[in-house]
């Protein structure tokens, strides 16, 4: 099993990157590819392990998929009717693959479709109620056996109002693909409006005759069913959590990077925090500098639907904090499992305690290099991140996550001047 090895510390980087484009925007855009009967063609994208698993699924529904390493693109083109099971051997590996029911249920909605209840990373319970009460309010019905939900609308879909109990960012990408086809308006209501739920917004407006989906107040839209999507074509926006992330090499290290290909009005609460802390950042439209050779300083954060700091960003963020002398603290209100990084970052030496769902950090002068394990995605960077700030050698297990949505991770990092390499 692939391990990443470290030895550190790194300090005082000064180096630029570009980044490719959002894999949390890629999932739902290719989700959507489904509703089309004819080419999709995707540019920009992160061909990181959940973009390829997606087309692979894609692939085994019935879609032609052509991708290109060296343009940085995906074509789907469909000639022919998709079948209609969603494997659990991709809902187990990852939780966006639930998209696909929300777009197979508009495409075919009086057949039935199957899915595996999803999986993903171990972020705490995630269900997909608010998916399923959702549809329900669209005219279909599900059942749930031997693991799998079925669900179909045998009078089709109808559209109606539906409020979100909770803001969630794929329950409103979800409902929004199921009811592209559905007859007449539905309304969805305490939406999020995350950049990537907005960008598939504007994809499937700008696919269409005229622009069908409306915001009718900030978290409000109306969805006027249309009869069918021929073809399409995107440019995905740049992932605004791997710039930050990126960002944050600068900021352990008292350094400075440049990351390109982003839109920093995506990262203004993030940046916002990087500031306050005592980095100065620049940026213009397609890209952040920042420099964090002062002083820094600690700060108290609340993660929260967009634009609020993002729930995926606050591990890269704890590991910062737990270098920077003072008390930090964070409290995560979306997801109850979100602080897997925090043991891994205790073993490097970092002062980290969590009760419930706020983690209060002593900032310590010196990190010491550790054998670590990764648990999820962003947890594998916030380790990642430790290990460069620790004085010594540390080993990373179970990287494979961190591949899921980062592409090309050493390379990147060896370019930013860290001494990292690859083992088995």
């Amino acid at each position: 099993m692939l391990k990443y090895v470290i030895k550190g510390p790194t300090k005082g980087v000064n180096s630029s990157i570009s980044i490719e484009g959002a894999k949390n925007c890629c999932l739902p855009l290719l989700a959507s590819t489904v509703l089309f009967e004819d080419t999709v063609t995707l540019t920009n994208v992160n061909l990181s392990n959940d973009v390829l698993l997606t087309c692979k699924l894609l692939e085994d529904l019935g879609s032609k998929v052509e991708i290109s390493e060296k343009n940085k693109s995906i074509k789907v083109i469909n000639k022919k009717k998709h079948k209609l099971i969603i494997n659990y051997k991709y809902t187990s590996r990852m939780r966006a693959v639930v998209l696909f029911l929300g777009a197979l249920l508009s495409k075919y909605p009086k057949n039935s479709i199957q899915a595996g209840k999803p999986g993903g990373c171990s972020l705490g319970y995630r269900g997909i109620d608010f998916h399923l009460e959702g549809f329900k309010r669209l005219n279909a019905n599900h059942t749930l056996k031997d693991g799998y939900v079925k669900i179909s609308a045998k009078n089709g879909l109808i559209g109606n109002t539906y409020k979100f109990p909770k803001v969630s960012v794929t329950g409103t990408a979800n409902l929004i693909l199921s009811a592209v086809f559905a007859k007449n308006i539905t309304t969805l209501k305490n939406i999020s409006i995350e950049p990537e739920v907005t960008s598939l917004i504007d994809f499937l407006n700008n696919s269409a005759k005229f622009r069908f989906i409306k915001f009718k107040g900030k978290r409000t839209i109306q969805i006027k069913g249309i009869k069918k999507l021929i073809k399409g074509s995107y440019k995905v926006i740049g992932d605004r959590i791997n710039a930050f992330s990126y960002l944050c090499v600068g900021a352990i290290t008292r350094g400075k990077v440049k990351v390109n290909n982003i839109n920093p009005k995506h990262l203004k609460k993030e940046l916002e925090i990087l500031k306050k802390i005592g980095c100065e950042i620049k940026n213009d439209n397609f890209s952040i500098s920042i420099n964090a050779k002062k002083k820094l300083k600690p700060t108290n954060i609340t993660t929260g639907p967009w634009p609020s700091l993002a729930t995926d960003n606050m591990p890269i963020l704890m590991a910062v904090l737990a270098t920077i002398d003072g008390k930090s603290t964070i409290k995560e209100t979306i997801f109850s499992n979100r602080y897997m990084a925090a043991p891994e970052l205790s073993r490097m030496g970092a002062s980290i305690n969590i009760k419930n769902n706020k983690a209060t950090i002593i900032g310590v002068k010196n990190l010491f290099g550790a054998n670590c394990i990764c648990s999820d995605l962003r947890s594998t960077f916030a380790i990642i991140l430790g290990a460069i700030a620790a004085k010594g050698v540390s080993k990373i297990a179970r990287v494979y996550h961190g591949s899921r949505g980062y592409y090309q991770l050493p390379k990147k990092l060896k370019k930013l001047g860290i001494n990292i390499k690859s083992i088995t």
